[in-house]
């Protein structure tokens, strides 16, 4: 909380309002008494603010001493404190308190707007905090009695004046149109955004990120303004997750509208390892179906049942006989039998694919589609569900590579996997990402994708996928499809088509289709101005955005919408 040495802000700094780091302290806070919730709308519109226009601002000059109103925000300062109303809220993991809303402040330099500039830093209202109790994520309590760690400038467009010394401002009781939960990581170790390199997430950041997380909320504020709140359960392990009671936090939350983020990445393993974020998926869909049990609605990535279909994979193998999703051959591997004979059960997922080939061209002939013989199958990759960043994806050409594979990635410590996907090798000269946002199977033009990010792997590592480069279309054109623009061409339209189908499915699966989905769809030139394309991933909302230079700007802009859909009643 301490306040910043001089300087100037950056361009960023004018945008999230986040402060310069001071190399002293941090600063984070939360409001002390709640109002009284108003009643709700019967239904909220989404918020139409056009969050490039900057926020009104309702001071035109600040005195020494003056009690305000602030709209505390923790993306200001990612690394350090919120608000609690009792001190074991933050000492205990999990930690839990108020990361964004309205809390007490006195100004601390007089201040005139004629002065200000978004751009320069020291023109910002020098505020101390008095709310007072603040803990960071590790449980370390702010010491609130030295004024340099309670002091902070902050923008004006989060400043109202009280109506008195012992009354707050008429919007700091308001009742708030959003009230978000926010289950992220808190240990120790803290998440790596991976922004750098071809593979990696850009400045955005990986999706348990601070980086993420920080986008998200930067552009809520700046959609919304100070109108909404944000509690934040910080975890530093699984077992963590199933002592958060889903009633009381639900009373927490006085938004008109509510919503549950989950900032982590579910996977088959004991804790022990060392990747922050990464918990054990049962403990996180618990608390997912617990919360969503006492009202809070989850809003990222998606709902509890819709989300163990994305990250379980197992459509792959059920979906992988029907000739229009085109899904490559798959087997499911027990991981029983990789634990009793792992070269065993290699040549039985062979011969199960081999059989898959030639239910393949039976089905097919049996509904009028090509009439192709079964192709040997002899060569592909076998992967986990519940894995991320390409981490557990093996390529493998023979039958000892297969039996080399599944022990790899079944018998990984501390593993509770209980299945491995094998899977038919699929030539393709590019991958094609489809970003579909807000889809609605009545309107033909919402299932356009907003985005196409062509992809080509450049090497593997140990036999898994972890490095690619990136094209647009005419750098695709040029290095994949030997500027064969009606084969590209062709390869493109049959891919909308596709996921336009993938949509029908996934309709069947969830009553509201998913507000963004990333489909990754193979293709291959296989003759002049013709492709043939095969599905390659099913990417759930919280996808890599590949580069996409709007891609956050246009995903979190459909996340806030979808925060509005149901309003949470009195």
């Amino acid at each position: 909380m301490a306040m910043p040495n001089g300087g100037e802000a950056t361009a960023n700094f004018q945008q999230s309002g986040a402060v310069p780091d001071s190399g002293r302290g941090s600063w984070n806070r939360q409001n002390g008494g709640h109002a009284a919730p108003s009643q709700p709308s019967a239904r909220l519109p989404a918020p139409s603010r056009d969050p490039s226009q900057p926020l009104p601002i309702s001071v035109s000059s600040l005195n020494v001493g003056d009690e305000i109103d602030v709209f505390h925000r923790y993306a200001q300062d990612p690394n350090g404190y919120f608000m609690v109303q009792h001190s074991t809220s933050g000492l205990l993991h999990p930690s839990v308190g108020r990361t964004d809303g309205w809390t007490s402040a006195k100004v601390s330099e007089a201040w005139n707007i004629r002065n200000y500039s978004p751009h320069n830093y020291k023109t910002w209202v020098e505020i101390q905090w008095t709310h007072p109790h603040w803990y960071n994520r590790r449980g370390h309590r702010l010491d609130t009695s030295n004024p340099s760690m309670i002091t902070q400038r902050v923008m004006p467009e989060q400043i109202r004046q009280r109506v008195s010394e012992s009354e707050a401002s008429p919007e700091a009781l308001a009742r708030p149109t959003l009230s978000l939960l926010h289950v992220r990581w808190g240990g120790e170790q803290p998440v790596n955004p991976v922004t750098e390199g071809a593979g990696g997430w850009g400045q955005i950041g990986s999706t348990p990120s601070d980086n993420y997380i920080n986008g998200l909320e930067d552009q809520i504020f700046r959609t919304l303004g100070p109108t909404y709140e944000i509690y934040s359960c910080f975890i530093q392990g699984s077992e963590e997750l199933q002592r958060l009671s889903a009633p009381l936090l639900r009373h927490l939350l006085r938004g008109a509208c509510v919503g549950g983020l989950y900032f982590l990445w579910p996977i088959s393993f004991q804790d022990g390892h060392e990747f922050p974020a990464y918990v054990d998926r049962q403990q996180l869909f618990q608390l997912m179906v617990n919360m969503e049990a006492t009202g809070i609605p989850t809003r990222f990535p998606h709902q509890s049942h819709l989300y163990r279909i994305f990250a379980s994979k197992e459509w792959t193998a059920q979906m992988c006989l029907h000739p229009l999703l085109k899904v490559p051959l798959t087997t499911q591997v027990a991981r029983q039998a990789v634990a009793h004979n792992p070269g065993k059960a290699a040549g039985n997922a062979m011969a199960a694919l081999q059989q898959l080939s030639e239910a393949r061209s039976q089905w097919n002939t049996a509904l009028g589609f090509s009439q192709e013989p079964p192709i040997p199958v002899n060569k592909g990759v076998a992967k986990l569900g519940w894995s991320w960043e390409a981490m557990d994806v093996t390529a493998w050409r023979n039958r000892g590579e297969l039996t080399r594979a599944l022990a790899s990635l079944g018998e990984q410590p501390g593993s509770l996997v209980d299945l491995v996907f094998v899977q038919e090798w699929v030539e393709f000269d590019v991958e094609m990402r489809h970003f579909i946002v807000e889809p609605n199977l009545a309107d033909p033009e919402s299932l356009k994708p907003k985005q196409i990010v062509y992809t080509v792997f450049k090497s593997k590592e140990q036999g898994s996928f972890r490095n690619f480069d990136r094209y647009d279309r005419q750098g695709c054109l040029q290095n994949c499809y030997r500027n064969d623009d009606t084969a590209l061409a062709d390869a493109e339209d049959q891919a909308l088509k596709l996921i336009h189908r993938w949509l029908e499915w996934l309709q069947a699966q969830t009553h509201e289709l998913p507000t963004v989905v990333r489909f990754d769809i193979m293709a291959k030139r296989i003759g002049q101005g013709r492709s043939s394309i095969m599905t390659g991933e099913l990417t759930e909302l919280g996808g890599c955005f590949l580069g996409w230079p709007k891609g956050p700007q246009v995903v979190f802009g459909a996340m806030i919408r979808s925060f509005f859909k149901d309003p949470a009643g009195a």
